[in-house]
């Protein structure tokens, strides 16, 4: 409820000291909300990029990784970015982020992950998972989440990370795409990173491809083609590790 003017103060049949406790506690919550976010912000970039700094290494070691970049991701600049992945392993958006040189990871922050609600059912593990990126992947009401959440937390200024394939896949195993990476490509000018990574026996190949836009003619197009277009992508960067 917002008052524009001591006319329409005077011009309600409440009494006057409610609708000004109304404005004013109206505003104490919008300016606690706005500080919540910039602070959740900040606490999102400093332990993405201390994760990044103390552990990018560690993560190449122990996953023996690969990594194969486009010239054209060897250095990012800040944008609109949204990352489109395949999904095996809980770890998969840290092992490939690691791969990134520092100026493109830095270009990204803050990244925002989506992942599967029950992994944020209790407190803790909120408070765990949402320092990390992580969100809501399925839309809560009141709350920033699914993709709407999503295209929020774009509009703030945050890149976002999201699995086409809605949880982990084994290999050769088939799965129903789903289309949260279309409806957001449709929605705004994504430049989007198709990014792929397979685990082997003895080494994980992570493969950035070349970073892409949706035209407006394939914008137009039914969610689920334009998911697999998309998704397409990332299915050629395996086939290519």
């Amino acid at each position: 409820m917002i008052i524009q003017s001591i006319t329409q103060i005077t011009s309600i049949s409440r009494p006057k000291y409610l609708i000004v406790l109304d404005i004013v506690i109206d505003n104490l919550l919008y300016y606690v909300k706005t500080k919540r976010e910039i602070l959740e912000v900040f606490i999102i970039r400093s332990v993405l990029l201390t994760t990044y700094i103390l552990a990018s290494r560690i993560f190449r070691l122990c996953f023996k990784v690969e990594s194969k970049l486009h010239k054209e991701v060897l250095d990012l600049k800040p944008d609109r970015y949204l990352i489109v992945a395949n999904h095996q392993r809980a770890f998969d958006p840290y092992v490939t982020l690691a791969t990134l040189p520092f100026n493109s990871f830095r270009s990204l922050l803050p990244i925002r992950f989506f992942t599967a609600n029950i992994y944020l059912k209790r407190w803790w593990q909120r408070a765990f998972l949402i320092s990390f990126g992580c969100f809501r992947a399925y839309s809560v009401e009141d709350k920033v989440s699914g993709v709407k959440g999503g295209l929020y937390l774009s509009d703030k200024g945050q890149s976002l990370l999201i699995f086409p394939e809605g949880k982990r896949k084994r290999q050769n195993s088939k799965i129903e795409l789903k289309i949260g990476a279309a409806y957001l490509a449709q929605r705004r000018d994504f430049t989007i990173l198709p990014l792929s990574i397979t685990y082997m026996e003895r080494k994980t190949k992570v493969n950035w491809g070349k970073p892409f836009r949706i035209k407006d003619k394939k914008k137009a197009e039914d969610l689920s083609k334009l998911t697999k277009t998309i998704f397409n992508r990332v299915l050629n960067l395996s086939v290519q590790t």
